[in-house]
């Protein structure tokens, strides 16, 4: 089983994490598929919280 890193802390995903998925033991959130799926996690608001995913074209690819 891989551990998934929290892209928030760079740490593994945490038991008591409030935003894990609870049927996966390995871990993980909404914030880890949107990165898996190539989105840009940035910290909108450290005190609060509040993240954001940005999904933004591949570079360089032509369409």
């Amino acid at each position: 089983m891989r551990e998934i890193i929290c892209p928030l802390d760079g740490r593994p995903c945490e038991k008591d994490c409030p935003d894990r998925y609870r049927d996966q033991p390995e871990g993980g959130c909404w914030i880890t598929t949107a990165q898996e799926l190539g989105a840009q996690v940035i910290i909108l608001d450290e005190a609060s919280g509040t993240v954001g995913c940005i999904f933004h074209p591949k570079q360089g690819k032509e369409a």
